[in-house]
């Protein structure tokens, strides 16, 4: 072997050749998923750039024209630049970095913390939990600006941990400009607020029971060695509330609040598959076993309380991505990030006595090990479909309705025409042709319209016939365009045995379908393998 192989530590070819494995993984996956919103977050960055304003009025349907606030309106402006500039390739390198980012931070978190220690980082449990943890969350990686709360959750949490260590309010700082952008690039920094209010809560409570005479009842299970003085507390609730004020002060002002606060009706839960829970169909197996080690993992800490005691913050913040990961997978992400650091340490303590063994292995078996990761990750690299404008080209043809709106496009005596779209075809829709007016997409499912949600609204259009017709007479619709075949889900015998699954459960609607095809006043104009299009003849 040469000298040079030699002298490099071995350790440190391993973590580049692992991450360039993990960023070979995200790259087919963003090359061979086409997020249905990606349109329209294109089309409004496009329009923030030219206008250099943000959007305040729906100009893209024809239905709701109301107000609406952009709260992901900094990440559209630069996915677009991105885009436009660099192109689509870059933007899924970008995301793919972001994520691989995140869980290089997330190892020298856990490195940072066992040195702390005095000892050696697990770094079997390392590989195997950040490995778990990017499969398991594949489903929702991709160009997906959701993506952006996993880091800045991170953030979040990291500054939360230096001060409870250092008590140093200057880093605290940090959070001001932190959630200020945060607000401008996505509404999930709600679930920060949430986390350090929280935090602040629990802090109080471990104050209140040190001064009670239930102390020492309690110091026998309970961590409070890292408790605070209430001075300390209240300096960190102060800034915090400075990081909240600071959100008053994006381009929407208080509109950002009143808007997102307005998302009362919870119908997307039971309709958007990826805001369903861990136990619908499809499955994703991956992440149920990744939360059955978390599940596994917590009744492990609980049952050795007496001889390492619980943290009542690690404890919390355990419990609620776990409940939010079951509740919606959605949040499945948020919780390998937020509980990587107390997977790896409940496994290390209890289960694993030593797990630095990678410097045991004899050398040939090393250098295989990185022959093994490069190799793979090269070939998949190589395999993929480096696809330049991912909308119109032939890798997803059959996924979005391109030619039936080509044909749409071609007949003048349509151009006046309303479309009734599906909700998975709008972002495309608007940005095929930005100019044409449609029905629905995916940036206002939860809006408060006609006393319930713009998704209710949109679902009354396959009801009943009657309620079927008084819709599309309502809208003047006179175009409708639908998938040209329905494929019904087709769980195995044993998911519906095990998952006590219905088949009526299961089966798309298709009452629209059938009112149009049995409707003298309807026509097919126009078919292919993806959509067709129905058109008002009466």
């Amino acid at each position: 072997m040469p000298k040079r192989f030699r002298k490099t530590p071995y350790i440190i070819i391993f973590w580049i050749f692992f991450y360039f494995f993990i960023f070979c993984l995200l790259l087919n996956r963003g090359f061979a998923y086409l997020d249905p919103d990606l349109g329209w977050h294109l089309r409004v960055g496009e329009e923030i750039s030219k206008t250099l304003q943000v959007p305040e009025k729906n100009v893209y349907n024809f239905s709701y024209t109301g107000n609406w606030v952009d709260h992901e309106w900094l990440s559209n402006y630069f996915v677009y630049q991105i885009n436009s500039h660099l192109g689509y390739q870059a933007l899924v390198i970008f995301f793919a970095l972001l994520i691989v980012l995140i869980f290089v931070l997330l190892n020298l978190a856990i490195s940072y913390l066992w040195r702390e220690k005095g000892k050696s980082p697990p770094l079997v449990l390392i590989i195997l939990f950040q490995l778990l943890g990017v499969i398991a969350a594949m489903p929702h990686f991709g160009v997906r600006i959701q993506e952006l709360a996993l880091l800045f959750l991170f953030f979040v949490l990291a500054l939360i941990y230096f001060y409870n260590k250092n008590k140093n309010w200057r880093r605290l700082l940090l959070l001001i400009p932190l959630f200020y952008l945060w607000a401008c690039l996505h509404a999930s920094f709600l679930i920060g607020f949430f986390i350090i209010f929280s935090w602040a809560g629990i802090k109080l409570i471990e104050r209140l029971i040190i001064n009670s005479r239930f102390k020492n009842k309690i110091s026998e299970f309970v961590d409070f060695s890292s408790a605070l003085s209430y001075r300390e507390i209240f300096i960190f609730i102060g800034l915090s509330l400075v990081s909240f004020l600071a959100t008053f002060f994006t381009p929407y002002y208080t509109k950002l609040y009143a808007f997102l606060l307005g998302y009362k009706d919870t119908l997307y839960l039971s309709y958007i598959s990826e805001w369903f829970s861990q136990f619908s169909y499809p499955f994703f197996y991956w992440q149920l076993f990744y939360l059955s080690l978390g599940g596994l993992a917590l009744l492990i800490y609980i049952y050795y309380a007496k001889k390492r005691k619980i943290d009542l913050w690690t404890l919390f913040i355990f419990l609620l991505f776990f409940f939010l990961s079951f509740k919606s997978r959605r949040h499945f992400p948020l919780f390998v990030v937020a509980t990587f650091i107390f997977l790896v340490s409940v496994y290390s303590d209890y289960i694993v006595y030593e797990t630095h063994s990678l410097k045991r292995l004899p050398t040939w078996l090393k250098t295989y090990l990185l022959i093994c990761l490069f190799l793979t990750g090269l070939s998949m690299l190589l395999n993929i479909n480096f696809v330049s404008d991912p909308f119109y080209s032939t890798a997803f043809s059959k996924d979005y309705p391109r030619k039936a709106l080509t044909f749409i496009d071609g007949r003048r005596d349509y151009d006046n025409l309303r479309i009734f779209n599906l909700y998975d075809w709008g972002g495309f829709m608007i940005y095929d042709n930005p100019g044409r007016k449609i029905f629905i997409d995916g940036r206002l499912p939860q809006v408060a319209y006609k006393g319930h949600s713009f998704l209710a609204e949109y679902l009354e259009f396959f009801d009943s016939d009657s309620e079927i017709a008084s819709e599309l007479k309502e809208y003047d619709i006179k175009l409708v365009l639908l998938k040209f075949k329905e494929e019904p889900a087709k769980p195995k015998k044993w998911e519906k045995v095990l998952f006590y699954l219905k088949d009526n459960n299961l089966s798309l609607s298709s009452n629209l379908r059938g009112y149009l095809d049995k409707s003298a006043d309807w026509q097919v104009v126009y078919k292919d393998e993806t959509a067709i299009v129905y058109k008002l003849i009466k």
